[in-house]
């Protein structure tokens, strides 16, 4: 529906306020990019590869630019995000060393480039913002040349679930009915992901699904964890003042009890790392 659309608006907002202090608040973020780098480009790989010309979608601040710079000589890097913001921190991580790095201020889902114009595709924690996916990734087909490859980590169905849960925990103690918009758009599966790689032509992909945790002190410390990170939900419509901070209150209350280890409240991430090819045909 369309109320459950991201609103891209406030979504680059939220990264560009978050641009100066991000890479303080994205241990995790930063090391799915790391990750997702050195699955997809491990010596074998790097071996036979040309000096390719590359993308990034939604780039952020360069964590995985610079992580594959440091792994592939590329003729050129375009690194593109929705946030200017973002985009400013990226100029001051990568230009000085890098010359062959473009940025570029746009939206992943309506690349403004050339078809064929790029061996590899590259992102990182990104495609969990896209409205329509499948949209995306054919909109990514189109800039890959015959036989470029897509490489990809993104946040899947089973991420925040602890959140969720206690959202609704909270919500029914007090009688509350929650908008369908509080959490945001439903995120796909594996699965789901890897039918709409095949409807559009990319061939054998590789998959490979984790999951994460991270802690913190408590579930308040959570919450802003992801505002600092510029990750809260750009389509939140508060209720009134006064139920909101109830819904709150008992939201975190139920959180620190259901879901702490150690002394450490946790998070979960599902993330899946994937690699496919563009084929020749459609």
């Amino acid at each position: 529906m369309a109320e459950n659309l991201i609103n891209k608006k406030i979504l680059a907002l939220h990264f560009s306020r978050s641009a100066p202090r991000y890479e303080m608040n994205v241990g995790l973020q930063r090391e799915i990019a790391y990750q997702l780098a050195e699955w997809a480009f491990p010596p074998t790989v790097r071996e036979n590869l040309d000096t390719p010309r590359m993308l990034e979608i939604g780039c952020g601040t360069g964590l995985l630019s610079a992580f594959l710079l440091e792994r592939i000589s590329c003729e050129t890097l375009v690194a593109l995000d929705l946030s200017g913001g973002m985009l400013e921190q990226a100029c001051l991580n990568l230009r000085q060393n890098s010359p062959q790095v473009r940025l570029v201020l746009a939206d992943g889902e309506q690349l403004p480039l050339s078809e064929g114009a790029f061996d590899l595709v590259a992102s990182s924690t990104t495609f969990q913002w896209f409205n329509d996916l499948e949209h995306a990734l054919a909109g990514i087909r189109r800039v890959l040349r015959p036989g470029g490859r897509l490489v990809f980590a993104t946040l899947v169905r089973g991420t925040f679930r602890e959140l969720k849960q206690a959202y609704r925990a909270a919500a029914g103690r007090l009688g509350i009915r929650l908008a369908a918009s509080r959490f945001g758009p439903a995120l796909p599966g594996a699965r789901e992901i890897t039918d709409m790689l095949a409807r559009l032509g990319f061939s054998a992909p590789d998959v490979k699904e984790q999951t994460k945790l991270e802690y913190f002190p408590t579930a308040r410390h959570f919450l802003r964890s992801i505002k600092a990170r510029g990750a809260n939900n750009p389509n939140f419509r508060p209720m009134s003042l006064s139920v909101e901070k109830a819904l709150l209150e008992r939201m975190m209350d139920f959180y620190d009890e259901r879901f702490r280890v150690d002394g450490l409240t946790f998070a979960t991430y599902q993330v899946v790392f994937i690699q496919a090819q563009r084929g020749d045909e459609r």
